[in-house]
């Protein structure tokens, strides 16, 4: 099987099983799929403040986790993931369903709007991420919270930049303010 269409092995905890995700990984808009663990989303919503009063839209969802968990356990206003697999998508709305403050978007981030967020969460590669400055500045105000999972924004000073080692597995959650040390706006 060529490169740019090997499926990506994860896991899906509340299903207890493995799954495979096929299809184009590569060439797309975004990375390949690789579930977070919880205890990095944990982190991610923790750092970036996420509360009953925050907007949060997960760029590339994948399975939802992020959404589920920024709706159901800290409340938050409105929780938009999007995500261009539609088999990662009907994972993604199983998980969110019965949620009245999550919704998920089949199709390409780059076409969403992002100016109402004030929480961004992405798990992109630093390619990726790099791509997405522009996006950023066009789109985000003043003191949006964008948190990254493993890749920084090539570039740009993050406010908050924390390293977690969760059994056998490190990562790394970087956060970045928009206007706060990010080029075009602010210092």
């Amino acid at each position: 099987m060529p490169a740019e269409t090997m499926g990506v092995r994860g896991r899906w905890p509340e299903a207890g099983h493995t799954y495979l995700v096929a299809g184009p990984l590569w060439g797309t808009v975004g990375a390949p799929f690789y579930p977070s663990h919880e205890f990095a989303i944990r982190s991610m919503l923790d750092l970036a403040g996420v509360n009953s009063d925050s907007v949060v839209y997960d760029l590339g969802c994948g399975d939802g986790a992020i959404v589920a968990a920024a709706a159901r356990h800290y409340g938050a206003r409105k929780v938009v993931g999007i995500e261009q697999s539609n088999r990662l998508c009907a994972i993604a709305l199983a998980k969110t369903r019965g949620l009245r403050n999550a919704s998920i978007i089949e199709g390409n981030y780059d076409d969403v709007d992002l100016s109402e967020a004030s929480v961004v969460t992405l798990y992109q590669s630093a390619s990726e991420n790099a791509r997405l400055k522009g996006k950023f500045l066009r789109e985000l105000s003043e003191g949006t919270t964008i948190v990254s999972h493993d890749y920084g924004i090539p570039g740009w000073h993050p406010t908050q930049f924390c390293t977690f080692k969760d059994h056998r597995r490190g990562y790394r959650v970087i956060v970045y303010v928009m206007g706060s040390q990010t080029p075009g706006q602010g210092t």
